[in-house]
């Protein structure tokens, strides 16, 4: 069943499956975000399709729980796949394909060496000699000889023009091998840097390739018609092909939906946020309403990827204690669910009957120091931070991590007794080791980012075990989120819109693709897509004469939930940019705001103007500390813009603003290149607005 044929009465549903270490959770919602089903499963690393197992009986159990009117119309999920095959070194042997002028090559060759902790062939194709294609083909055909899984394509000045680069690519394709192309990955300037981006990315190709095979096979068993989207590390979204080509993208996407699912829920605004799992504790940040973000290091290699900034700790709900002789030296990284150990907290505690504190090995190469119960019929149950929490009664009933408190006073007590201390001093030390290993992560956080005195947020199963204790040594409140558990599932679920059209035509007509691409991404943004992260694609089938456009966006994280009026953007504005501020251009779907100020230089004093981009739920879209503003007619403003340009060989940062969209233009540096794209954007607005960076 589909949207458009869809009975009266229906209610359209959001499915999100957020697919964790341990476990895939699923969660559907209403159009107004109320949840109507909730599904837990273990997830499956070791089936013959992996995850995509999990996913499906995620699915099929929130399937069974709705009620007969709901009507899937989209599914999201956020996924830690591509961190996983990066730690586990789940790679594929890459081919490092450089390309550029023969003139080059030493230094080519230098800049675009292989990661130390990837494995990696390296050759260079001059463009500027004869027989291009045939030494390319050459190279492919070698590395094909030598197992080699995938290629990374990058080619010097590949961010103008990446001819050489793009074709190589489909040769690569042709041989049969899965591609990166570095300037697909960054439209930023240093070929080092998209170099290793793209081997990064393409070492992860073959195995993310087959997941989202299986993926796409196990959701459209049951859901064959409805989209499917993955979160990305930076809070967007991409359909699963663009995962197959870019799986870089996703490195945190599952935390990142955590970050989207606490200010959507919860309407957090400044603070910490950490995710506390069973084996590990992601630590975010959300600065002004919106998840923070940084350029991505990705094994020690730096990307041009911007990503939501998350810390891992490895410690957790799940965590166990390690002892050396009558004290604690340490809680983690290994966890009940590596060891495969039942918590002795969730046992009744008959089960716990004449039981000891043994040590062991959780995995070979392990210290045997980590303390388990064993009782005398040689079962074995984990001691962990969730154990403590309980027998201290810090857990309150119907949460997550709620366990049986006498059995979790059980087992305190005879860790205490190896110890030499009591019960609770036993809990309170095993809560404080914890805590210890995540202070000074969260103390960084809020020193980097000016959250001094702001709270702290929970999210994750086991949320209620640490965050108490972290908050408090800190001297800061702490604020559990609603649905803690499952706030991936949901950050995924709400933090995504797509939309799609298709239109008849008999030829690539520019401006019936203009029409289509205006009215999708409209409609986009009218459903709550951020107009920044707006992404249109349009496809046109010859064979069935259609005109195809899709526009996904991310949600725009907002704490408002409705619209502010001018007046109210207006006193928003002034607020960032002083008393000033002065609006110059509004739409339905966002403002822009200038204000001057005086600069001083060392000889003379001047002027710079300050620009402010503000959705209408008062979300901060773009800020420029210094640009010159163009509004009118698109002829007019692109007049006045040429004139600037007319010595410049290099463009400066151009962002447009029409009534549905915000386009950035960073990304190109050729003057008139950016000229012509503006006029084929903007023919067919009546107003629009430039902010032109010096």
């Amino acid at each position: 069943m589909t949207a458009a044929t869809d009975p009266p009465g229906s209610i359209p549903v959001r499915i999100g499956i957020d697919v964790g270490g341990t476990f895939t959770k699923g969660v559907a919602l209403d159009p107004e975000g109320r949840m109507l089903a909730v599904s837990h499963v273990p997830t499956t690393h070791g089936h013959e399709h992996g995850v995509a197992n999990g996913v499906l009986q995620a699915l099929r159990a929130l399937l069974r729980d709705l009620p007969p009117t709901a009507v899937p119309v989209l599914i999201a999920h956020s996924t830690t796949q591509a961190t996983n095959a990066l730690l586990e070194g789940d790679t594929a042997l890459v081919g490092i394909l450089a390309l550029g002028e023969a003139r080059d090559e030493r230094r080519i060759r230098k800049v675009t060496r292989p990661p130390m902790d990837l494995r990696a062939l390296q050759a260079f194709v001059a463009t500027d000699r004869p027989g291009f294609e045939e030494r390319v083909q050459t190279v492919l055909k070698d590395w094909r000889s030598r197992k080699v899984g995938a290629v990374a394509v990058s080619q010097a000045f590949g961010v103008d023009d990446p001819r050489f680069e793009r074709r190589a690519g489909e040769l690569a394709r042709e041989a049969g091998l899965p591609v990166s192309l570095g300037s697909d990955l960054s439209g930023a300037y240093g070929l080092e840097m998209r170099t290793l981006s793209a081997t990064v990315n393409a070492s992860i190709l073959p195995t993310m390739v087959r997941t989202a095979e299986h993926v796409r096979r196990a959701v459209g068993e049951l859901l064959p018609d409805v989209p499917l989207l993955i979160v990305r590390g930076d809070g967007g979204a991409a359909d699963l092909r663009a995962f197959e080509e870019m799986p870089l993208h996703t490195v945190v996407s599952g935390p990142a939906a955590s970050l989207s699912g606490a200010i959507l829920t919860h309407g957090v605004m400044d603070g910490v946020f950490f995710e506390v799992g069973g084996t590990s504790t992601n630590i975010g940040v959300i600065k002004d309403g919106r998840p923070a973000l940084k350029y991505m290091t990705v094994m020690d290699v730096p990307t041009g990827l911007r990503a939501a900034d998350i810390r891992i700790a490895g410690v957790a709900g799940g965590s166990l204690v390690r002892l050396r002789g009558r004290r604690i030296e340490d809680v983690g990284p290994r966890s009940a669910h590596i060891a495969g150990l039942p918590y002795a907290s969730f046992v009744s505690p008959d089960r716990l009957a004449h039981a000891r504190v043994e040590r062991l090995a959780p995995l070979p190469g392990d210290p045997a120091d980590y303390a388990v119960l064993q009782t005398p019929d040689g079962s074995r149950f984990a001691i962990t931070p969730t154990c403590a929490a309980n027998a201290l009664g810090a857990i309150p009933e119907g949460a997550p991590a709620y366990a049986v408190p006498e059995s979790a006073r059980l087992a305190l007590g005879l860790l205490g007794q190896a110890l030499g201390a009591g019960m609770e001093a036993a809990a309170h030390a095993v809560l404080e080791a914890s805590a210890e290993k995540l202070m000074g992560t969260v103390q960084a956080l809020v020193r980097e980012y000016g959250l001094r005195g702001t709270p702290l947020y929970g999210g994750g199963g086991a949320a209620s075990v640490l965050g108490p204790v972290v908050a408090r040594r800190l001297n800061a409140p702490f604020i559990p989120i609603p649905h803690s558990d499952v706030i991936s599932s949901i950050g995924a679920a709400l933090a995504v819109i797509r939309v799609e059209r298709e239109r008849s035509v008999t030829r690539q007509d520019p401006a019936v693709a203009d029409l289509l691409e205006r009215e999708v991404g409209e409609e986009a943004v009218r459903l709550g897509a951020d107009p920044a992260s707006l992404r249109i694609d349009l496809e046109y089938r010859a064979r069935e004469g259609r005109l195809l456009a899709v526009a996904i966006g991310a949600h725009p994280l907002s704490t408002h939930t409705r619209l502010l009026d001018a007046d109210e953007l207006w006193q928003q504005a002034r607020q960032v940019l002083g008393d000033q501020a002065q609006p110059v251009f509004g739409s339905p779907h966002h403002m822009l705001f200038v204000a001057a100020r005086g600069r001083r230089g060392l000889l003379r004093r001047g002027e710079q103007h300050a620009a402010l981009v503000l959705d209408r739920r008062g979300v901060r879209l773009l800020r420029f500390e210094n640009a010159q503003v163009l509004t009118g007619p698109p002829h007019e403003v692109l007049e006045r813009l040429c004139a600037r340009l007319a010595k410049r060989a290099i463009a400066p940062h151009v962002v447009a603003l029409t009534t549905s969209r915000v386009r950035d233009y960073a990304h190109l540096h050729d003057p008139a290149l950016l000229l012509q794209q503006l006029a084929e954007n903007l023919q067919l607005e009546d107003q629009v607005a430039l902010i032109v960076e010096p």
